[in-house]
């Protein structure tokens, strides 16, 4: 899979390094995003999130990632703001697309390194959007993310992508 394979080549040291951080001047906003994902664990959140704005709204992994940084940081305002950017431009919410995005977002930070840290800096931090327009799960503490929800809990899985981020960060 290209993501993989763009994990292990753009690390200090590696390969192509020197060339990502070119694109990452240039401007590119899959190497932003890359680069963001790769130093979001020694920068912090609050910095990731600086990097990425620039890719919000267009950019949909930036605009997920983003929204899940807040919800980490306990900045469920400014989540809900850009969870609702993401829904505007890309998809909604409970879709396929979007959990799929956030276990990628997941996947990607741990290829990078992140779960290897297992710090959990932000779970006390952490607070999902629970307002008119985006609602924590009223389900949630009856299931746990691991079991591969489908069908009838995708309010679930996009809280639970979260949770898992917030522990492996």
């Amino acid at each position: 899979m290209e993501d993989g394979f763009v994990t292990c080549q753009i690390r200090q040291g590696c390969q192509f390094r020197e060339f990502h951080l070119k694109c990452v001047s240039a401007g590119n906003r899959k190497a932003i995003y890359y680069e963001c994902l790769l130093t979001a664990p020694s920068i912090g959140l609050q910095e990731s999130i600086k990097i990425l704005e620039p890719n919000v709204p267009m950019h949909g992994f930036s605009t997920l990632a983003v929204a899940i940084f807040n919800v980490c940081l306990g900045n469920d305002k400014e989540a809900r703001k850009v969870f609702q950017l993401f829904v505007a431009y890309h998809h909604d919410l409970r879709s396929d697309d979007t959990c799929e995005t956030g276990e990628s977002i997941e996947n990607q930070l741990k290829a990078f390194g992140a779960e290897d840290l297992n710090c959990n800096k932000y779970g006390e931090s952490f607070k999902f959007p629970d307002d008119g327009v985006i609602k924590t799960p009223r389900c949630v503490y009856g299931h746990h993310y691991a079991d591969n929800l489908e069908g009838d809990c995708k309010n679930c899985r996009i809280f639970w992508i979260c949770v898992n981020i917030a522990n492996i960060l």
